[in-house]
């Protein structure tokens, strides 16, 4: 190259430094301005951090918001677990003396006498009768005790189910929606077995005690008597004899009676009696209860069983009921 390149090459460590010391401020002065952008954010971060030590070392308070799901429901009363243990016994009715403490019987106290009625269902079941035979009179007196026996527990059935309405009586705004809907569902079901009841079981009976029937005339009785009275104006023959009587003597020798002494009178006497309309249809009646009597029991049985337990889920379903317990009711 000459002495031009080395004199170049004796300027180069001088322009490098130069150089170098051309770019030291200016880098100097963007670590500078970093700084300077990164401070704020340095400063929010150390405040953050002071608050949240501040908040940590702060005793905590407890929080008074209440959510309106979560609210706290009352310790049950202690009257409630007594009154079930009371309702485990039947007890005798109130007395009816128009005082204002009457009241009506509770859904327990049904539940309780109808789950009794099983106990008094008749436990001998009658044989079948014989074919209907008219040359003979047939009597069946196990079939017709066995029809009183049943009958009789029909009857306090019936009692008792006609006092489930006053029992669960409320009036209308003061029943809840769902208390409103356990008592159309626990209605509907005793109807039901009601309806058994008087549409199977009921008539059986009905037609063994009390058959059908027509007033008809049995016999009538004729007697006669003079009772027109005498010249001295006393009675006639009480004793309903044939009055006395005188005979004339006519033309053509027929011979003729005169009027009697005392005019006389006739006197009917009409018994009436119940006859049974149809002796064989009644016969048959006996049979079909007697052929059918440990299922009719059993279907009665069923009846009472399943109102007694309808009677229960209602019970159990009110307690569920928060309207329940502050509003009235008998049940």
């Amino acid at each position: 190259m000459g002495k031009d390149g080395k004199d170049l090459k004796g300027f180069a460590p001088a322009i490098a430094s130069v150089v170098k010391d051309k770019m030291a401020p200016s880098s100097a002065g963007a670590a500078t301005a970093s700084k300077k952008q990164d401070a704020p954010h340095q400063a929010i971060a150390e405040g953050n951090s002071s608050s949240a030590t501040a908040a940590a070392a702060a005793p905590t308070k407890p929080s008074t918001t209440t959510s309106k799901r979560g609210k706290k429901r009352g310790p049950k009363k202690a009257s409630t677990a007594v009154a079930t243990e009371e309702e485990t016994v039947v007890k005798p009715l109130p007395a009816v003396d128009g005082s204002a403490d009457f009241a009506p019987i509770s859904l327990s106290q049904i539940r309780l006498r109808l789950s009794a009625l099983l106990g008094k269902l008749p436990r001998d079941l009658p044989s079948v009768p014989p074919a209907y035979n008219p040359a003979l009179e047939q009597s069946h007196a196990d079939v017709v005790k066995f029809a009183c026996d049943l009958q009789v527990v029909v009857e306090e059935w019936n009692l008792l189910i006609s006092l489930v309405s006053p029992s669960t009586y409320e009036w209308g705004v003061d029943r809840s929606g769902a208390s409103q809907q356990n008592l159309s569902v626990m209605s509907s079901e005793l109807q039901q077995c009601q309806d058994t009841v008087s549409n199977i079981v009921s008539p059986r009976l009905s037609n063994v005690l009390c058959p059908q029937v027509d007033l008809m005339l049995a016999r009538t009785e004729i007697t006669r008597d003079g009772s027109g009275g005498g010249s001295d104006g006393g009675e006639g023959d009480v004793l309903m004899k044939e009055p006395s009587t005188k005979k004339r003597k006519l033309d053509g020798g027929s011979e003729d009676k005169l009027a009697p002494k005392y005019a006389s009178r006739e006197v009917r006497r009409n018994t009436y009696d119940r006859i049974v309309v149809d002796r064989q249809y009644v016969h048959l009646c006996h049979q079909v209860l007697a052929r059918n009597a440990e299922l009719t029991r059993f279907t009665f049985a069923t009846s009472i069983k399943t109102a007694s337990r309808v009677i229960g889920d209602y019970l159990a379903a009110m307690k569920k009921d928060d309207s329940h317990g502050s509003k009235g009711g008998w049940a």
